[in-house]
């Protein structure tokens, strides 16, 4: 009789899943200032966070995948659920980034507001 094993499929995910989760939780603290700096220059901030959220979506998915193909034919499955775990924080921390792009946004435009209405209170008492 043959005896056939069957090799433990999904590490090639697991490992993806891992290293996204690791560049994404290394490299949002990077996007999260740069984003909040854009908002509140340019408006452009949403951008930014959109793809870090769409990226760290992408890494949450893939490490479930390969920790579901690991547990189901037998592998480890050690890397993939730290993958899934840092790439839950950077979702959230991904969310958080939106919500305080959308702050920041809202604070440039109150003070550009309030900017205006002194200039021209100063422009009335000139003339």
């Amino acid at each position: 009789m043959e005896e056939t094993t069957q090799k433990p499929q999904g590490k090639g995910l697991a490992i993806t899943g891992f290293i996204i989760s690791l560049v994404g939780f290394v490299f949002v603290w990077f996007i999260w200032i740069g984003a909040a700096a854009t908002a509140a220059l340019g408006g452009n901030g949403y951008i930014m966070s959109g793809i870090w959220l769409a990226l760290s979506l992408a890494g949450t998915i893939l490490s479930f995948m390969g920790m579901k193909k690991l547990g189901a034919t037998g592998g480890s499955k050690v890397l993939a659920i730290i993958g899934l775990v840092i790439n839950i924080i950077v979702v959230l921390l991904s969310v958080y980034m939106i919500y305080t792009v959308s702050q920041a946004q809202n604070a440039v435009q109150d003070f550009g507001g309030q900017f205006n209405d002194a200039m021209q209170q100063l422009n009335d008492s000139l003339q």
